[in-house]
């Protein structure tokens, strides 16, 4: 049954210079059976013709849409969340793409049978930048657990729904980590408030392998840095090895 159209949900992708995959994330959105979305699209001023492309579908199917420099992915992600009036909040990056036409009705139908229930996760999947259809990692959050951020795990972030209101007690993200912004605003919800949350198992999103956070070594290094400053900065114990442990799981996420 579709639900009634009062909880609306805010959809935020930020894109600088993809022009091979925004439609691919764009189309994603649009095909949602679930008609209550406002999706905003935050452009960082692409030269590659990314930008004739939204123009596209800057007809009323994408609700707002921006072109301009910022600075980076988080500070365009809190120009999203500033433009953002849904009752909810997720992001689908420019490189990814909902798991299917079904995702934002069956996370809407948490929110909407649970009123207690402040932010959503789930699973999401890793594929081959060279192969969309081949599966590389499956990132399941089913298993966790608060304390495991101490060893800088976390629900898969571009899964995560959650209350406008919450974004506007917890805040939006700290412009000044580059890649593990979005871990500092998890530990932020997840350690320090009594906020409810849900885990919704199934897939809901696809991610392609290579991005800021997962784009080789120098990158693996530099998220490992941010994440034990965050954890310090948080007074939350945590060392080199907790860090690096957490490979050891993702191991049993990997796909042969």
């Amino acid at each position: 049954m579709q639900l009634m159209p009062s909880l609306k949900v805010s959809i935020i992708t930020v894109v600088y210079n993809r022009k091979k995959t925004i439609e691919r994330a764009i189309e994603s959105v649009l095909k949602q059976t679930y008609q209550e979305i406002e999706y905003i699209v935050v452009d960082g001023g692409s030269t590659d013709g990314t930008v004739d492309i939204l123009q596209t579908y800057n007809d009323g199917r994408i609700s707002k849409l921006i072109s301009e420099p910022d600075g980076g992915i988080y500070s365009a992600l809190n120009k999203g969340l500033q433009l953002a009036t849904g009752d909810v909040v997720g992001f689908i990056h420019s490189d990814d793409f909902l798991a299917n036409e079904n995702v934002v009705l069956q996370l809407a139908s948490v929110f909407e049978k649970d009123k207690t229930c402040d932010l959503v996760y789930g699973d999401l999947s890793f594929f081959d930048s060279e192969n969309v259809g081949k599966v590389t990692r499956n990132y399941r959050s089913k298993f966790f657990k608060t304390w495991m951020m101490r060893f800088a795990l976390q629900p898969a972030h571009p899964t995560v729904y959650a209350r406008k209101s919450v974004y506007e007690t917890v805040g939006g993200f700290n412009e000044n980590y580059r890649i593990s912004a979005d871990f500092d605003w998890l530990l932020r919800f997840f350690w320090f408030t009594k906020y409810n949350f849900q885990y919704l198992p199934m897939p809901m999103v696809n991610m392609q392998q290579g991005g800021a956070s997962t784009g080789g070594l120098k990158s693996m290094i530099k998220h490992n840095k941010e994440d034990l400053e965050i954890l310090k900065s948080h007074g939350i114990f945590s060392n080199w090895l907790f860090v690096i442990a957490k490979y050891l799981y993702k191991i049993f996420q990997l796909r042969f």
